[in-house]
């Protein structure tokens, strides 16, 4: 009897709102990413370190940046809600710290390569 009363157990109840959160996460994170993206495209890369125009690049995104980081503070509250504000706060600038540093380094490296194309 149970092994039938398990056959036909319920789907697992999805989250709407954690979905709908994720979703607006995720595509914050490539409205960021496609940002650097065209910074770094546009940028002068034939006087300047890679590093340096790089930095830049992500830093004309900021505002994105900034979206972002308060989008994950709300989706760390909505998933922790008994950590305070600050603990969320403190989450969502590690997290967003982390993209960062990857689009960061993405940058570097395609601003290399269009340096080494044009020597």
């Amino acid at each position: 009897m149970l092994l039938l009363a398990a056959c036909n157990a319920p789907a697992p109840r999805q989250d709407p709102k954690g979905q709908q959160l994720r979703a607006e996460l995720d595509k914050m994170t490539a409205d960021y990413g496609t940002c650097v993206d065209k910074a770094v495209a546009a940028a002068d890369v034939s006087k300047d370190p890679a590093g340096s125009i790089a930095v830049e690049a992500v830093k004309s995104c900021r505002p994105i940046r900034n979206a972002l980081r308060l989008k994950v503070a709300s989706f760390d509250r909505f998933g922790h809600p008994n950590r305070t504000p600050q603990q969320a706060e403190a989450v969502a600038e590690a997290s967003v710290g982390v993209i960062e540093k990857e689009l960061r380094e993405k940058a570097v490296v395609d601003i290399v390569k269009r340096q080494n194309q044009t020597r």
